[in-house]
């Protein structure tokens, strides 16, 4: 057993830790506190090692589910910065990874609410990253309910008053992952004003999701705690993926 490495180190040893990093190494980041958060951001957004072979690939997914733990608001800008990276195929650790950046964001509550607003409205990121600011606000809701209220009235607002038919999209696909059914006629409103961009989100898929009950529990993936994601989501063993030294710690 190693010891007294600095959390920098620690971070390091993420990119042999394979599938899942062992409590021990999970322990000795969080430990780290803050002085951890540089490194992991620093992994996290590496996108990328998602594309090079096990077991460096599982690296950011593992760096960003740490921070999800962490929750420092630093982490916000340079996560979704990094969403349009690299962009390629999307291998398996890179699908993982992009599902759950607006989910670790959404973790830190109501304290992202207004960087994340403001980056909505930053014309310096692209549609998607606002659309991973956007969905990060829905993940928000559900980790802090006492903002949910403001948030969806905030969303309703500028669905209604703009005229980017591209933030519109991301506004709309943000509401249907909340499934908010009462808001169905407004939104098909403006698909008739053709004010929302259908390439991007079509009304065929936000009428499904905004009326089938069980998508509003979309959401709730940002409440799993960490061992509960490894247990749902993987990363699953890939066919060309070998055993791995799991004693990093």
């Amino acid at each position: 057993m190693t010891l007294g490495l600095s959390a920098s180190e620690y971070v390091q040893h993420l990119r042999r830790a394979g599938l899942r990093p062992s409590e021990r190494l999970v322990n000795n980041i969080l430990r780290c506190g803050d002085a951890a958060v540089d490194p992991l951001i620093e992994t996290a957004t590496s996108v990328s090692l998602l594309y090079e072979e096990a077991p460096v690939t599982y690296a950011p997914i593992h760096a960003l589910r740490l921070l999800g733990e962490l929750r420092p608001l630093r982490m916000v800008e340079p996560l979704l910065k990094s969403v349009d990276a690299a962009p390629r195929d999307m291998s398996p650790a890179r699908k993982l990874w992009q599902y759950e950046v607006p989910q670790m964001i959404g973790r830190i509550g109501a304290a992202a609410v207004e960087t994340l607003w403001a980056c909505v409205g930053d014309p310096a990121y692209t549609s998607f990253e606002r659309d991973g600011a956007l969905l990060a606000l829905a993940y928000v809701t559900v980790i802090d309910e006492t903002v949910r209220e403001r948030i969806v009235a905030e969303m309703h607002r500028r669905l209604m008053e703009s005229d980017d038919r591209a933030l519109n999209a991301g506004i709309v696909r943000a509401m249907a992952y909340l499934g908010l059914a009462d808001m169905y006629s407004d939104v098909m409103a403006r698909y008739r004003a053709s004010a929302v961009d259908q390439e991007s989100m079509s009304a065929a898929v936000a009428r499904q999701m905004l009326l089938a009950s069980k998508t509003s529990r979309i959401a709730d993936d940002a409440k799993l705690s960490l061992w509960e994601r490894y247990d749902r989501f993987g990363p699953f063993p890939e066919p060309e993926d070998s055993d791995f030294d799991n004693s990093e710690e």
